[in-house]
């Protein structure tokens, strides 16, 4: 058995106008049908425009189903930090807020949601979205090593032996960030996950898909792409970056 995954990780800038690095106001309800072409779309930085951003989009909400659209800041939900982890029912979202920020970050309810898909009868998948802690002094770098610290806990706990898609702003500035990429390397090396961009050999920065095997399910990344359609009439970025989109076909063994 065997399908295609067509997934769209995007930072939306959705913060309040005044702060935004892009015109939330105009520009998110012109991302909404934009997302259709998309099986699987996990949108970070979704603070004040949801609403915006869900009205012509067309995915319900996380449940089993091939379609799906997630946010780890739809709404406010109580921080999901004591142990156990929670443990979703499956196709349920559950929201992981981090432990620990830095700097303004302090202030962001960063930190990651998690849902379980049926791809096809029997074929199931745990999808993580991610926005980690932004900032390049100590404070910040220390901040975002706990969280993925965290996430990997999470992963062992909750998604032992699973399939995976984890995507979604890391801001890890990979190579140009040596104390990120290490840790960022230790991260996929705790958790079996490979990164899309660099096993494709395509352009990489701080968002990213990242995808893990299992003895019976293998995801294939076909391509990798910026999704250079998120513009508005002049061209001009709806977000305040270039959103990414990476196909995957993905099959099952016996």
């Amino acid at each position: 058995m065997s399908g295609r995954l067509r997934v769209l990780t995007d930072n939306v800038a959705g913060l309040p106008q005044f702060l935004s690095g892009s015109s939330p106001d105009t520009n998110t309800i012109l991302m909404s049908p934009l997302l259709n072409t998309y099986d699987l779309v996990l949108a970070q930085q979704d603070f004040t425009h949801h609403a915006d951003l869900a009205h012509r989009a067309t995915h319900p909400p996380p449940k089993p189903a091939p379609h799906a659209m997630a946010t780890p800041h739809a709404r406010r939900v109580e921080p999901l930090l004591a142990q156990p982890f929670p443990q979703p029912r499956p196709g349920a979202l559950a929201r992981v807020l981090r432990r620990q920020g830095a700097g303004a970050d302090c202030l962001a309810e960063k930190g990651f949601a998690v849902s379980r898909h049926e791809l096809a009868p029997g074929v199931e998948v745990d999808v993580y979205n991610l926005h980690a802690d932004a900032g390049s002094d100590s404070g910040d770098i220390d901040a975002r090593a706990l969280q993925y610290r965290q996430l990997a806990h999470f992963v062992r706990a909750f998604s032992s032996g699973r399939a995976l898609v984890v995507a979604g702003d890391t801001n890890l500035k990979g190579r140009r960030r040596p104390r990120d990429e290490a840790f960022f390397l230790d991260f996929l090396a705790d958790t079996g996950l490979s990164c899309a961009a660099r096993t494709l050999g395509a352009p990489e920065d701080i968002d990213r898909v990242l995808f893990r095997n299992t003895p019976r399910r293998k995801w294939v990344p076909l391509r990798w792409r910026e999704a250079d359609e998120c513009v508005d009439g002049n061209g001009k970025d709806l977000s305040d970056r270039k959103a990414n989109d990476v196909d995957f076909e993905w099959r099952l063994y016996p």
